[in-house]
């Protein structure tokens, strides 16, 4: 019998190496630029700047909003930067790539000020990342995954015992499954990240 969807949990099961690579990709970048920045004159996050400049000015427009507004905005945010992240994926897995890199080597950058300015990077990370990153990263992971998948079953090698079109059609249903539980990770991480991180942040730091 036809189905829509596939178990959650089997999707999760069958791209655990997938999400290992995709994390891999995030942590490397992260690493590299945390060392680059922490050791070059902040080459790296002059590098960065328009980046931080644009992250910036959302924040700040995000922020003058309504809590509840906010909180959707965020969340808004991020299901359209993991959503082209997934959907570009097909594209030999460019999208996806970059956008690890580029995410990884951002957080890289900001750890290695906030260590510069002498705030407490394990605090830093504990409360202001950690509450609300446990969702969003594990959405964010999940989606380069699956769109590092699109591209090289796609464009390099199918699927075992499929041709290119179906191994698109075979990913696509495991990115459909996967989506309300995409959806339900940011938009908790989202209310978390307006309505507790800050008042946690404000707290410890």
């Amino acid at each position: 019998m036809f189905s829509l969807f596939f178990p959650v949990k089997e999707v999760l099961r069958e791209n655990r190496s997938w999400l290992v690579i995709s994390f891999s990709i995030f942590m490397i970048s992260a690493v590299i630029f945390y060392f680059a920045t922490a050791s070059s004159e902040s080459a790296a996050e002059q590098a960065l700047d328009s980046q931080f400049d644009l992250l910036f000015e959302l924040f700040s427009f995000i922020m003058e909003a309504h809590p509840v507004i906010s909180a959707l905005l965020v969340f808004m945010n991020n299901f359209l930067s993991m959503a082209q992240m997934l959907l570009l994926g097909a594209a030999a897995g460019i999208s996806p790539l970059i956008t690890l890199g580029l995410n990884g080597a951002l957080v890289g950058v900001v750890f290695a000020l906030t260590v510069e300015q002498g705030i407490p990077l394990l605090t830093m990370i504990v409360f202001g990342i950690l509450p609300h990153g446990i969702f969003e990263l594990f959405a964010f992971f999940f989606c380069g995954a699956l769109g590092l998948k699109f591209g090289y079953h796609c464009i390099a090698s199918p699927l075992p015992g499929k041709t290119r079109l179906q191994s698109f059609q075979f990913i696509w249903k495991e990115a459909i499954s996967a989506l309300p539980l995409i959806v339900l990770l940011l938009l908790a991480a989202a209310f978390i990240e307006i309505f507790i991180t800050p008042h946690l942040l404000g707290r410890f730091l």
